[in-house]
């Protein structure tokens, strides 16, 4: 869970007067992080307002006052945790790096959220599917831009025009599924072990065999 900015942190009581503004969203992130793991463990349908409440240890009031409703309350985790994940995908790359080390480098930063957070995971990933038609929709669009940007890949491998037309989209669907079921059937799988996994179903058919082992040498170098 995050803590109070650090300016803040270290100052005596009284020495500074700390905003509402920044109180009540220290507030609301407190609660969004207690919801995830509450959401991620009970589960959607069987999660109520009581649940939050008590895991963020605040009064019912304090939650409306941040939001409307359950609902309210799940849609604005899952867009933080998209939120946050695309800002750390976001430094795995830079300009420089050919399409499919950015490729190859955004599903192994994907991956390591992945496992280092299975709780956020799991509200992205299966949650936001019991979550109401609102959820949904943000899952499928999330979806949907994931697929969008994989076909850009068609652009730097011609060849990657064979492919079936819903290739990406299908792709992408599919390695969501995987995580998905891995999430309701732990099982201890590390970072790389999921990258060997999925990597040669969703990038190699678009970049070829032989740059997929150029990238898993380079990472193995590295």
């Amino acid at each position: 869970m995050r803590s109070l900015p650090q300016h803040l942190s270290k100052v005596p009581v009284g020495r500074e007067k700390v905003s509402r503004e920044v109180l009540v969203s220290f507030q609301r992130e407190r609660v969004l992080v207690a919801a995830t793991g509450v959401f991620a463990k009970r589960g959607y349908q069987k999660t109520t307002v009581g649940h939050i409440v008590a895991a963020a240890r605040i009064s019912v009031g304090n939650f409306y006052q941040h939001f409307d409703n359950k609902e309210d309350c799940f849609l604005a985790a899952f867009d933080g945790i998209v939120e946050g994940g695309r800002e750390r995908l976001a430094e795995s790359s830079t300009a420089d790096m050919s399409w499919s080390a950015r490729a190859y480098g955004a599903l192994a930063k994907l991956l390591e959220i992945y496992v280092e957070d299975p709780l956020a995971a799991r509200v992205v990933l299966v949650e936001a599917q019991t979550a109401g038609e609102a959820a949904t929709a943000r899952y499928n669009l999330l979806v949907d831009a994931a697929a969008s940007w994989l076909r850009q890949g068609r652009r730097e491998y011609p060849h990657a025009g064979r492919l079936p037309e819903t290739f990406e989209q299908a792709a992408v669907a599919g390695t969501a599924y995987f995580l998905h079921q891995r999430l309701l059937k732990p099982a201890k799988r590390s970072a790389s072990q999921l990258l060997g996994e999925t990597a040669p179903v969703i990038l190699e058919p678009i970049i070829g065999a032989a740059e997929m082992r150029k990238l898993e040498a380079l990472v193995i170098s590295g």
